[in-house]
């Protein structure tokens, strides 16, 4: 336990440092919510420290007042190197925790599809293949919702290139568990996606199998997810889930900070 003094209220008041990380092992926000507690009056204000010894302000949290600011900048701009290294380590402690543990940072929200790799992160078996001599790879995504049978899965498909991270998808594709459905929906395709579907389903062995195997682990973890109780108490802001993360990742809200905050 950090304990602090500050000159800014000279001194007057014992602050316990408080810090929370995100798990998310595929979310790269590199930074610390830091809070300042203090016990005796309960008296608490909290921001985020980013790891490059810049500072951004929560955006679900009441802004902090003037002498909080003075001390949260004050802060900022003299931490000792031992600190921040201590904050770097643990950093990297938490996101690996959540490489072993998805269910501290999945969020259950009816309707939304996630990622089977952000659910299961140290899964190896990923989904790729070779179109035109040129490699490729999808992305499969479920509704964790236990109590809707929808059977079906979204895909995306990209073309593996290692020196860019922010590639645009090369198309979006419904796949449904029922084959009847699936042929509706294959029918209003191109015919360039459907030949990477057709080599996707030659080069990916079994691979019907494996979506509905993924499809029942996906739900059981929705069902996990509607069972437990929230870790913390923030209630969301005026912050819409699509906007710009104000961390300064350059990801949306959603995806990053807000994933933290539930």
């Amino acid at each position: 336990m950090m304990t602090f003094r500050f000159e800014e209220e000279s001194f007057q008041n014992i602050y316990v440092l408080e810090d929370y990380y995100c798990t998310n092992p595929f979310c790269d926000c590199n930074h610390v919510t830091i809070s300042f507690y203090n016990a005796e009056n309960g008296d608490r204000f909290s921001f985020l420290l980013n790891l490059n010894k810049t500072h951004s302000l929560l955006p679900n949290q009441t802004k902090p007042s003037k002498t909080q600011m003075d001390i949260i900048k004050g802060f900022v701009k003299n931490i000792q190197d031992e600190l921040l290294v201590l904050l770097k380590q643990r950093y990297l402690e938490s996101k690996a925790y959540g490489e072993k543990n998805p269910m501290s940072y999945l969020v259950f929200e009816p309707g939304r599809y996630i990622n089977y790799l952000e659910a299961f992160p140290r899964n190896t078996h990923s989904l790729d293949f070779s179109y035109n001599n040129e490699k490729y790879f999808l992305e499969d995504a479920y509704d964790l919702d236990p109590r809707n049978n929808n059977k079906d899965v979204r895909f995306t498909f990209y073309k593996f290139e290692l020196d860019n991270e922010k590639q645009a998808p090369l198309f979006n594709y419904a796949y449904y568990l029922d084959e009847a459905l699936r042929e509706e929906t294959d029918k209003k395709l191109g015919s360039m996606e459907i030949d990477m579907l057709m080599e996707a389903n030659q080069f990916i062995p079994n691979l019907p199998d494996v979506i509905k195997s993924r499809y029942k682990e996906m739900k059981q973890i929705g069902k996990q997810l509607i069972e437990s109780k929230p870790a913390t108490g923030f209630t969301p802001g005026k912050i819409s889930r699509n906007d710009e993360c104000p961390c300064g990742s350059g990801k949306k809200y959603k995806k990053c900070c807000a994933l933290k905050l539930n």
